[in-house]
């Protein structure tokens, strides 16, 4: 059995109303020490599962514990309004205009990250032409890989290659790259645990990477449910918090 089209916008737009409803009463409550309940689904990329958000849930169900969470990963940008998620979590260079909600936390750098393995075998390249001969690995969900954007004259350009390895999958990237199968780029709010332990290691070059933007999205609503608030607030200070030993 499958709900029909009509009985989707209808659940859509009763669920719409019953979460403006409660922080209308939460607005006008006496008793503004009465602990929100309920559930907030939220979305994010795959990588920040572990432990970024499993972090940031735990140490925020410990002070609202009548609170739970239906968490969505997935690397595909997600329909916020069609999965009818409370609160989104994007990385990007540059976010679209959007008539959604958008909050900018902060920015996480992107880095060309290698094993010492492959530096020892292949040597380090200096600039964006010497990746031509080495081996480039991508994380894309694209069919033939995209693109690394890096800054020239201040404008991001775009480098491709005939790509070693693609996949879409965070932790299978980086298992690839401490691997030594090739040289990988990736933000550091992903890899940053591999780099601090010695795993992988940055690699510089002559050109500079453009840094990453850490967005929280939220559906367009006149009124927010609290407890939603709540939690795009607490998130804001870990992510804040964990991007502060940024390499």
């Amino acid at each position: 059995m499958e709900v029909t089209e009509a009985g989707r916008r209808y659940y859509e737009g009763c669920k719409r109303l019953i979460d403006q409803i409660e922080a209308l009463e939460h607005s006008v409550a006496d008793d503004p020490s009465t602990l929100p309940s309920g559930i907030i689904k939220v979305a994010a990329p795959e990588g920040l599962g572990t432990p970024l958000l499993l972090d940031a849930i735990e140490s925020f169900q410990q002070t609202y514990p009548n609170i739970s969470v239906d968490l969505l990963l997935d690397n595909n940008p997600t329909d916020i309004v069609g999965e009818t998620v409370d609160i989104a979590i994007r990385l990007a260079t540059v976010l679209e205009d959007s008539s959604l909600i958008v909050r900018k936390l902060t920015e996480t750098r992107m880095r060309l990250l290698s094993s010492p393995r492959y530096l020892e075998r292949h040597g380090s390249p200096r600039n964006i032409g010497d990746l031509r001969h080495h081996d480039c690995l991508n994380f894309s969900t694209e069919r033939y890989g995209g693109n690394w954007p890096y800054l020239s004259n201040g404008k991001i350009r775009k480098f491709n290659t005939d790509w070693k390895f693609v996949t879409n999958h965070t932790q299978t990237y980086l298992d690839a790259i401490s691997r030594g199968i090739g040289l990988g780029l990736s933000p550091m709010i992903v890899a940053r645990s591999l780099v601090q332990s010695g795993e992988i290691e940055v690699v510089e070059l002559d050109e500079e990477l453009p840094d990453v933007g850490v967005f929280l999205v939220l559906p367009y609503r006149d009124l927010i449910p609290k407890r939603v608030s709540l939690f795009a607030d607490h998130l804001a200070r870990v992510v804040k918090q964990e991007l502060e030993a940024d390499v």
